[in-house]
């Protein structure tokens, strides 16, 4: 861990979360594709809005990732894309997308693609676009709107199974992918949750803490599966931190060459927010994650983490996930620790 940024809550306190022997429970690794819905689902309107952003968010890509070398030229390329009238179309396109969610009588399967295609890394996305579309923009900038794309990009496809089905066939394919893909992304960087209608006027430091070496998936399709589980618990995290700071954990539960993850998503909480906690779930703040609960957003982002790991560790239920503790949500010194389980497997060849 960082000697600058230590991790407010200790390793042993963290570790002493949830019991690690009944984990190993699971049989063939989990792919990452059941938390998802059909784009024939939506309603006309956000069928088209949804295709207008993931073709935007393509372009995007391909640009910063064309540059990385040249990021002087790469951020020239973007201003000229968001200084356009598309640009500012395609932001009245996303804030539309929340009349869906916010519809009772939508199932639950289209609200939660919707809350993630909205949600995940888009808002910081468009945040780090407006500020090269303001010509302040620094080089790293570039760097992030293309982590911040891809992950997008792969998140739409793991929500819509349909929306690529070329690009969604690939995802599937056998890759392991490294924690150090994590570490790239989530390590000392500024982070803006926002919502589609209401942006970030500030930003958030996220620090990562990892002593882990190895893989966290088997495929794309897994990792876009646990970034959905990331996003959401850090963009909760962020717009609830009350210091400015969020803290993400990767701890192994033991030694062997396959074990468990124990990540935990870490923000400092106000002694109002305490009291409102307390005074809805008492000491059981795990059930958060069967979602409704919310103070201004949709109530979604914490049951979408619920299903994946549910799904990931072949439980029955989410009721089963919760009392065999393989996530759950704590008050701890001060801090609000939410934290989830995922299968890793020790580094013993290169890994993507």
């Amino acid at each position: 861990m960082s000697a600058q940024a230590p991790c407010p809550i200790s390793p042993a306190r963290l570790l002493a979360l949830a019991p690690t022997t009944t984990l190993r429970e699971r049989g063939e690794r989990y792919r990452g594709d059941t938390v998802t819905a059909s784009i024939r689902e939506l309603p006309s309107f956000d069928r088209a809005n949804v295709r207008a952003l993931y073709e935007f968010l393509l372009v995007v890509y391909d640009r910063s990732r064309a540059d990385l070398e040249r990021p002087q030229q790469g951020l020239a390329a973007l201003r000229e894309l968001v200084s356009s009238e598309l640009f500012t179309e395609l932001l009245a396109r996303v804030r539309r997308l929340g009349a869906t969610l916010r519809a009772a009588d939508a199932p639950m399967s289209i609200r939660r693609s919707l809350h993630d295609v909205r949600g995940g890394s888009l808002m910081a996305l468009l945040m780090h676009l407006d500020v090269i579309r303001e010509d302040e923009a620094l080089p790293n900038d570039l760097q992030r709107v293309f982590i911040l794309s891809r992950d997008h990009l792969k998140m739409m496809r793991n929500a819509l199974h349909d929306l690529d089905p070329a690009r969604y066939q690939l995802d599937l394919q056998g890759r392991a992918h490294s924690v150090a893909l994590l570490r790239e992304k989530w390590t000392d960087v500024r982070y803006a949750p926002g919502a589609a209608d209401a942006p970030a006027t500030t930003t958030t430091v996220v620090r990562f803490h990892c002593d882990f070496e190895g893989a966290v998936s088997e495929r794309c399709m897994e990792f876009s599966a646990l970034d959905r589980v990331i996003y959401n618990l850090v963009n909760n995290a962020a717009r609830h931190s009350v210091d400015g700071r969020v803290d993400v954990v990767v701890r192994a539960v033991d030694d062997f060459e396959d074990t468990d993850l124990r990540f935990a998503v870490i923000n400092r909480v106000s002694a109002a927010q305490q009291a409102a906690l307390r005074e809805r779930f008492g000491d059981q703040l795990s059930e958060l994650f069967r979602g409704g609960f919310t103070t201004g957003g949709h109530g979604i982002g914490l049951r979408i983490c619920g299903d994946f790991v549910t799904h990931g560790y072949a439980r029955a239920s989410l009721d089963d996930a919760l009392a065999r503790r393989l996530l759950g949500a704590e008050l701890i010194d001060g801090c609000f620790v939410a934290w989830f389980h995922w299968p890793g497997r020790r580094a013993t060849s290169e890994v993507a």
